[in-house]
C-alpha cells in the first residue's frame, strides 16, 4: 500500500472514510516504516501531528516525538528513532516545521505551508513537484505550482500551455487577439517566421509550427480537459513538455538577438 493510503484518511463526516489518529494503527510494525523514504516519513508524520490537540501541539519537538513514537516498537527502538528523525529533519528543510521562537526546550510548531499540506496525498504531489523543480521552466513553474499542489491538474496544464501561448505572443510581437493556434501558425511560418529557425532544413521547420501548434490545440482548447492525466506523474509529463517548448521559444529569442550582433561584429572586407 503506498504513502498516499498508508499513511493517513481523511475526516469527512459526509464520506465513509475516517481519520487515522493512532500512528499505530497505521503503522503496526516497525517493517512498515523502515521501507519509507524520509519524505514519505515525513508526510506519515505530519498527517499524525495535524491529529494532535492543542494541549499536544504544546509538547511538540524532535526529540519528544520521535521518542514518544519509537517506544511503540520496542524491539526496534533506537532504529525507529532514527529513521523518525530522517523524517522530521525533512520536514524542517521544506518549511512544513519550525522552530519554536523562544523556546529552549527544543519545541517546534506546524508551519502556514504544514497546514495547508495536511493531506497525505497532497504530500504526495508535493514531493513529485520537488523532483520537477530542476525540470520545469522557470514561468511555467511560477504558475502552475499551487494548481498542481491541491491536485487541479487541469488547471495546472492549462495555465502551462497558456504560458507557452503569452511566451509565443510576446517574443514575436504578435497581437493580443491572436490566440490558440492561430497564434502558433505565423510566428513559425518557414522562411518567414520572427521565431522560425532558419537554419533547419523546410521539413523541420514545418515540424516545429506543428509541434507549437498542436500543442496548444491538444492541451489548451476548450475540451481540452480531457485530455488531461489524472495521476501527479502524468501531469508532471506533460508540464514539462510545456517547459521544453518554452524553452524553444526562448532559444529563439536569444539567436534572434545574437544575430544582429554577430553581424555588426564581422569584419569589412
Amino acid at each position: 500500500m503506498g504513502i498516499v493510503k498508508l499513511a493517513a484518511k481523511f475526516h469527512n463526516q459526509k464520506s465513509e472514510e475516517i481519520f487515522v489518529n493512532s500512528f499505530s494503527e497505521v503503522f503496526p510494525d516497525a517493517e512498515s516504516l523502515l521501507r519509507l523514504e524520509p519524505e514519505e516519513l515525513g508526510a506519515a508524520l505530519l498527517e499524525h501531528i495535524n491529529s494532535w490537540s492543542e494541549g499536544e501541539l504544546r509538547t511538540l519537538g524532535s526529540q519528544n516525538t520521535t521518542t514518544a513514537l519509537a517506544i511503540l516498537y520496542p524491539d526496534r527502538h533506537e532504529e525507529i528513532k532514527r529513521i523518525l528523525t530522517e523524517g522530521w529533519v525533512w520536514l524542517e528543510s521544506e518549511g512544513f516545521l519550525a522552530p519554536l521562537p523562544g523556546s529552549n526546550r527544543g519545541l517546534s510548531f506546524v508551519t502556514r505551508k504544514g497546514k495547508q499540506f495536511t493531506q497525505a496525498q497532497r504530500l504526495d504531489s508535493y514531493r513529485k513537484m520537488k523532483l520537477l523543480v530542476d525540470t520545469l521552466h522557470t514561468r511555467i513553474d511560477e504558475k502552475v505550482r499551487a494548481a498542481f499542489l491541491r491536485g487541479d491538474y487541469g488547471g495546472a496544464v492549462f495555465a502551462a500551455f497558456k504560458e507557452v501561448e503569452v511566451s509565443v505572443r510576446e517574443a514575436s510581437g504578435a497581437s493580443a487577439t491572436d490566440i490558440g493556434v492561430d497564434l502558433l501558425n505565423s510566428p513559425f511560418k518557414p522562411h518567414a517566421g520572427p521565431l522560425t529557425d532558419g537554419n533547419l532544413p523546410e521539413p523541420e521547420q514545418l515540424a516545429l509550427r506543428s509541434l507549437f501548434a498542436g500543442a496548444i490545440g491538444y492541451y489548451k482548447n476548450p475540451g481540452s480537459h480531457r485530455h488531461v492525466p489524472t495521476d501527479p506523474e502524468g501531469v508532471a509529463g506533460v508540464l514539462a513538455f510545456a517547459s521544453v517548448l518554452l524553452r524553444i521559444v526562448d532559444e529563439r529569442v536569444a539567436s534572434r538577438c545574437a544575430a544582429p550582433a554577430t553581424r555588426a561584429a564581422a569584419p569589412h572586407l
